[in-house]
């Protein structure tokens, strides 16, 4: 019951966050969704090479920004997705940019957002999120 209210109370931080950033050009606050697990960590540098061990996952509203901006088929609580995503992606890699990570979700479209990997600050930071539809299935 405690988890639930906590993650509530996240993913209304996250909404307002992302209202705040829509409507404010100027608007610079961010919003702390967790740490990096030690699984996931550990995932991390086996699989990418990279440690992360100890850092923060941060949306930012110049993210937000960003991914409303580049990516028109966004919806608000498109942004709530971003929880699942990093929790349980289908697919994790690194990016085509330089110090960046791209996971993959599907749900009924192909989620995928983008971090930034702020070594200096020791966090991951939303550079983007977009959805893509999925190829037609062939019987």
């Amino acid at each position: 019951m405690q988890n639930m209210k906590k993650e509530t109370k996240l993913q209304q931080k996250i909404l307002t966050l992302v209202r705040k950033a829509k409507t404010n050009k100027t608007h610079r606050d961010f919003v702390s969704i967790g740490k990096i697990t030690k699984f996931q960590a550990d995932v991390f540098n086996k699989q990418l090479g990279i440690d992360v061990a100890g850092y923060e996952r941060i949306i930012t509203a110049d993210g937000i920004r960003h991914a409303v901006n580049k990516h028109d088929n966004l919806a608000e609580t498109d942004f709530l997705a971003i929880l699942l995503i990093v929790d349980r992606p289908d697919f994790v890699g690194l990016g085509k940019k330089q110090d960046t990570i791209v996971y993959r979700k599907d749900f009924d479209k192909f989620y995928f957002y983008v971090e930034c990997v702020q070594s200096k600050r020791k966090r991951l930071v939303l550079q983007t999120l977009y959805k893509r539809k999925k190829p037609l299935r062939r019987t």
